[in-house]
């Protein structure tokens, strides 16, 4: 089962992801994700990965549109908390490399 909460800070938006992403859970993610990125108000996304434990593909598509849209709007994009899993999906989708990590 996949959740996430939205909690805003000023001009960043934290997005804390829990259990397992997949195809079916993006289409909401993806909405609520363009939409902060589209508000005047927000300047940073941070995806906090701590509870997230499965991500599939649709997923990683997930955060390539994130980094797109943050992209074209100058804004910043960061993932906080990566397990050990998550890191090697990162790593073989040389998405580690595109994306401040911490």
């Amino acid at each position: 089962m996949f959740q996430y909460e939205i909690k805003q800070e000023k001009e960043k938006a934290i997005i804390y992801l829990n259990g397992s992403l997949s195809l079916r859970d993006t289409p909401k993610l993806r909405t609520e994700i363009k939409e902060l990125i589209d508000s005047d108000s927000i300047k940073e996304l941070v995806l906090d990965f701590q509870h997230l434990s499965y991500l599939d593909s649709s997923g990683i598509g997930i955060l390539l549109h994130t980094y797109s849209w943050t992209k074209e709007k100058n804004k910043k994009v960061k993932m906080v908390h990566l397990s050990n899993e998550i890191k090697t999906i990162f790593n073989v989708a040389n998405l580690l490399e595109i994306f401040e990590v911490e």
